[in-house]
């Protein structure tokens, strides 16, 4: 890791977290204290919890790279990013799902508030990114048409046809409705429960910059390839990885008879595989003149330890 890139990375990071912040203490996520507030402490407690911020940092890096600005707007919508990715975790953690009572060396949210209140809050954090694209562009601050095009990147990324679907992938494999699991599945599943919400991210930054077909076309294969990359190393660190630096328990994969990358392939080949796919993202990006934070990034993630 370059001292550029860490210092740009910590930079961008900030950005993101001080607009989290803002929308806990003043804004979106404020609770008064008030009984029927608890969904609110709750939202607030999930998303505050911190995390690597992938999501909105991508939709600041590809709006930048392709010639936008970024402004309290842009950081806004950035953050719409890690509230949808936020509701996933909070709904992936309960026990209708992976039943995991930590996260990233806290209490998950069903333990901590409650499954109800867990729940209400996953809905809340789902819903939230619509109501702040939506007042963005009420209030003059982005075009119409770029946040009508923002709500259904992000609607088909996390729904039926993306996340969600890959969710129920994972769930119908692990409960054996699904026979056949291999390689071909796993990359099948990991694109859409993974990669979908990647796609979205960089896809924000390129409609932020009114980016054309060719830059918006680079950005999806930076994302899809990246988004596989990504989960293949998560699988990785469900086997091997240290459970301090992650925040969870490691082997909660094999708990629950789920097949992963590190199944199918071994680690070994897990991890060469992951190598391809970042190549493959980097590939995708490095003919445009600031896009080496962008390749660096997908360096990074592929030898991280958490």
């Amino acid at each position: 890791m370059t001292e550029n890139f860490k210092s740009k990375l910590d930079a961008d990071v900030k950005l993101i977290n001080d607009t989290i912040q803002n929308f806990c203490s003043c804004g979106y996520l404020k609770a008064s204290g008030s009984p029927q507030d608890k969904v609110i402490e709750a939202e607030n407690y999930s998303v505050s919890a911190g995390g690597k911020r992938i999501r909105p940092l991508l939709c600041i890096e590809f709006c930048r790279l392709f010639g936008g600005d970024i402004t309290e707007s842009t950081l806004n919508v950035a953050v719409c990013l890690e509230l949808m990715h936020t509701f996933s975790l909070v709904h992936d953690d309960m026990p209708e799902m992976d039943n995991d009572r930590l996260r990233r060396g806290k209490p998950s949210t069903h333990a901590k508030f409650g499954q109800d209140i867990a729940l209400l809050a996953g809905d809340g954090l789902c819903i939230l990114p619509f109501e702040i694209i939506s007042r963005e562009a009420c209030e003059g601050k982005i075009p119409y048409k770029t946040a009508a095009e923002l709500v259904n990147i992000l609607s088909v990324s996390a729904g039926n046809r993306g996340m969600i679907m890959g969710q129920t992938l994972d769930l119908l494999s692990e409960n054996k409705d699904i026979k056949v699991v291999n390689k071909d599945f796993l990359i099948k599943m990991s694109s859409l429960k993974t990669g979908c919400m990647l796609k979205a991210s960089c896809l924000f930054g390129a409609a932020l910059a009114d980016a054309d077909e060719k830059r918006r076309s680079s950005a999806v294969e930076y994302a899809a390839n990246l988004g596989l990359a990504f989960q293949i190393v998560d699988d990785i660190l469900d086997v091997k990885g240290d459970e301090k630096l992650l925040g969870k328990p490691i082997g909660s994969d094999k708990a629950r008879n789920k097949i992963t990358f590190a199944d199918a392939l071994g680690a070994g080949g897990a991890l060469s595989l992951a190598k391809e796919y970042t190549e493959a993202a980097v590939a995708a990006v490095k003919e445009y003149d600031g896009s080496d934070f962008l390749c660096e990034l997908a360096q990074s993630l592929v030898s991280r330890k958490f």
